[in-house]
Protein backbone atom coordinates (compact mmCIF):
# COMPACT_ATOMS: atom_id res chain seq x y z
CA UNK A 1 0.00 0.00 0.00
CA UNK A 2 1.00 3.25 -1.07
CA UNK A 3 0.05 6.83 0.08
CA UNK A 4 0.37 9.65 -3.02
CA UNK A 5 -0.84 12.72 -4.29
CA UNK A 6 -2.81 12.83 -7.18
CA UNK A 7 -1.51 14.79 -10.20
CA UNK A 8 -3.70 14.17 -12.82
CA UNK A 9 -7.39 12.95 -13.59
CA UNK A 10 -9.10 11.42 -16.49
CA UNK A 11 -12.57 11.49 -15.83
CA UNK A 12 -13.93 9.20 -19.04
CA UNK A 13 -11.65 6.51 -18.14
CA UNK A 14 -12.35 6.82 -14.16
CA UNK A 15 -8.48 6.41 -13.69
CA UNK A 16 -5.53 9.18 -12.39
CA UNK A 17 -1.76 9.47 -11.89
CA UNK A 18 -0.27 9.72 -8.57
CA UNK A 19 2.94 11.25 -6.98
CA UNK A 20 4.66 9.22 -4.34
CA UNK A 21 6.94 10.88 -2.42
CA UNK A 22 8.52 8.35 -0.57
CA UNK A 23 9.86 6.82 -4.00
CA UNK A 24 11.77 10.43 -5.63
CA UNK A 25 8.16 11.46 -6.91
CA UNK A 26 7.59 9.28 -9.26
CA UNK A 27 4.45 9.51 -11.03
CA UNK A 28 2.73 6.32 -11.36
CA UNK A 29 0.56 4.66 -14.81
CA UNK A 30 -3.04 5.47 -14.66
CA UNK A 31 -4.43 4.34 -12.01
CA UNK A 32 -8.41 2.87 -11.61
CA UNK A 33 -10.39 4.97 -9.02
CA UNK A 34 -12.37 1.69 -6.66
CA UNK A 35 -15.99 2.71 -6.27
CA UNK A 36 -18.75 1.32 -4.80
CA UNK A 37 -20.40 0.00 -7.62
CA UNK A 38 -19.91 -0.18 -11.70
CA UNK A 39 -22.39 -2.97 -12.35
CA UNK A 40 -25.95 -2.29 -12.87
CA UNK A 41 -25.68 0.17 -9.83
CA UNK A 42 -23.15 2.57 -10.49
CA UNK A 43 -21.60 5.42 -8.39
CA UNK A 44 -19.40 7.66 -9.46
CA UNK A 45 -16.50 10.17 -7.25
CA UNK A 46 -12.99 11.17 -8.45
CA UNK A 47 -10.59 12.50 -6.59
CA UNK A 48 -8.96 16.15 -6.79
CA UNK A 49 -6.07 17.00 -8.26
CA UNK A 50 -3.37 17.42 -5.29
CA UNK A 51 -5.91 15.03 -3.05
CA UNK A 52 -3.78 12.65 -0.76
CA UNK A 53 -4.84 8.97 -1.75
CA UNK A 54 -4.14 5.67 -0.11
CA UNK A 55 -3.09 2.84 -3.12
CA UNK A 56 -3.01 -0.58 -3.57
CA UNK A 57 0.11 -1.36 -5.71
CA UNK A 58 2.40 -4.17 -6.76
CA UNK A 59 6.19 -4.55 -5.05
CA UNK A 60 7.04 -2.15 -8.14
CA UNK A 61 4.66 0.50 -8.15
CA UNK A 62 3.77 -0.17 -11.87
CA UNK A 63 0.31 -1.41 -11.20
CA UNK A 64 -2.75 -1.23 -8.81
CA UNK A 65 -5.67 0.93 -7.73
CA UNK A 66 -6.54 4.15 -6.25
CA UNK A 67 -8.63 2.66 -2.86
CA UNK A 68 -9.73 6.02 -1.41
CA UNK A 69 -8.82 10.01 -0.27
CA UNK A 70 -7.30 9.99 2.90
CA UNK A 71 -7.15 12.95 5.71
CA UNK A 72 -4.10 15.12 6.39
CA UNK A 73 -2.48 17.91 9.30
CA UNK A 74 -3.35 20.07 5.89
CA UNK A 75 -7.45 18.38 5.00
CA UNK A 76 -8.98 17.74 8.42
CA UNK A 77 -12.55 15.85 8.06
CA UNK A 78 -15.50 18.03 8.35
CA UNK A 79 -16.97 16.34 11.35
CA UNK A 80 -15.50 14.55 14.27
CA UNK A 81 -18.01 11.95 15.38
CA UNK A 82 -18.50 7.84 14.83
CA UNK A 83 -22.64 8.30 14.80
CA UNK A 84 -22.31 10.76 11.47
CA UNK A 85 -22.36 10.23 7.92
CA UNK A 86 -21.11 13.61 6.27
CA UNK A 87 -20.41 15.05 2.87
CA UNK A 88 -19.23 18.23 2.18
CA UNK A 89 -18.91 19.82 -1.19
CA UNK A 90 -16.80 22.23 -2.81
CA UNK A 91 -19.44 25.12 -3.14
CA UNK A 92 -20.14 24.81 0.68
CA UNK A 93 -23.47 22.60 0.54
CA UNK A 94 -23.37 19.70 2.95
CA UNK A 95 -25.71 16.78 3.64
CA UNK A 96 -25.52 14.88 7.13
CA UNK A 97 -27.33 12.25 8.88
CA UNK A 98 -26.79 11.81 12.17
CA UNK A 99 -28.13 8.16 13.79
CA UNK A 100 -27.92 8.98 17.87
CA UNK A 101 -29.80 11.74 17.01
CA UNK A 102 -32.13 10.30 14.24
CA UNK A 103 -31.45 13.65 12.31
CA UNK A 104 -30.96 13.96 8.57
CA UNK A 105 -29.66 17.99 7.75
CA UNK A 106 -28.88 19.38 4.54
CA UNK A 107 -27.56 23.13 3.98
CA UNK A 108 -28.00 23.29 -0.31
CA UNK A 109 -25.96 26.16 -1.82
CA UNK A 110 -28.28 26.92 -4.95
CA UNK A 111 -31.84 24.56 -5.66
CA UNK A 112 -33.10 21.89 -5.22
CA UNK A 113 -34.80 19.58 -7.47
CA UNK A 114 -36.29 16.49 -6.80
CA UNK A 115 -38.41 14.32 -9.49
CA UNK A 116 -40.86 11.53 -8.45
CA UNK A 117 -42.47 9.34 -11.43
CA UNK A 118 -44.35 7.46 -9.31
CA UNK A 119 -46.59 8.87 -6.18
CA UNK A 120 -44.48 10.39 -3.29
CA UNK A 121 -45.42 10.24 0.38
CA UNK A 122 -44.52 12.82 3.09
CA UNK A 123 -45.22 12.09 6.54
CA UNK A 124 -44.08 14.14 9.20
CA UNK A 125 -45.20 13.36 12.77
CA UNK A 126 -43.66 16.60 14.77
CA UNK A 127 -44.37 19.98 14.37
CA UNK A 128 -43.88 21.51 10.31
CA UNK A 129 -42.57 25.09 9.74
CA UNK A 130 -41.96 26.38 5.95
CA UNK A 131 -40.21 29.82 5.43
CA UNK A 132 -39.91 31.17 2.10
CA UNK A 133 -38.62 34.56 1.06
CA UNK A 134 -40.84 33.80 -2.19
CA UNK A 135 -43.63 32.67 -2.92
CA UNK A 136 -45.22 28.62 -2.41
CA UNK A 137 -47.26 27.30 -5.23
CA UNK A 138 -49.50 24.53 -4.72
CA UNK A 139 -50.46 23.09 -8.09
CA UNK A 140 -52.93 20.31 -8.84
CA UNK A 141 -55.60 18.30 -7.20
CA UNK A 142 -57.63 19.40 -4.43
CA UNK A 143 -57.33 18.40 -0.81
CA UNK A 144 -57.70 20.40 2.92
CA UNK A 145 -55.64 22.46 4.52
CA UNK A 146 -56.63 22.96 8.10
CA UNK A 147 -55.38 26.65 9.94
CA UNK A 148 -55.29 30.44 7.98
CA UNK A 149 -55.15 29.93 4.43
CA UNK A 150 -53.55 33.13 2.70
CA UNK A 151 -53.12 33.91 -0.44
CA UNK A 152 -55.33 33.19 -3.96
CA UNK A 153 -56.59 29.43 -3.08
CA UNK A 154 -58.62 28.43 -6.14
CA UNK A 155 -61.99 26.84 -5.55
CA UNK A 156 -62.17 23.57 -7.14
CA UNK A 157 -65.60 23.93 -8.47
CA UNK A 158 -65.98 27.27 -9.67
CA UNK A 159 -61.96 27.94 -10.50
CA UNK A 160 -62.37 31.66 -8.80
CA UNK A 161 -60.37 32.52 -5.85
CA UNK A 162 -61.72 30.93 -2.58
CA UNK A 163 -63.69 33.38 -0.85
CA UNK A 164 -62.78 32.02 2.59
CA UNK A 165 -58.93 33.21 2.31
CA UNK A 166 -57.57 35.70 4.56
CA UNK A 167 -55.30 38.15 2.93
CA UNK A 168 -54.11 39.94 6.02
CA UNK A 169 -54.32 37.43 8.77
CA UNK A 170 -51.41 35.89 10.13
CA UNK A 171 -51.08 32.60 11.74
CA UNK A 172 -48.72 30.30 13.78
CA UNK A 173 -49.26 27.90 15.90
Amino acid sequence: MKIGVVTAIDTATVKCRVQFADQDNVESYWLPVLHHKSGQDKSYWMPDLAEHVCCLMDENAEFGCILGAIYSDADQPPVNSPDKFHVRFKDGTWLEYDREAHLLKADVQGDIEILATGKADVTIQGKTTWISNGTIDHDGGSGSVKGVVQGDCICPYTRKPHPMISSNVKASK
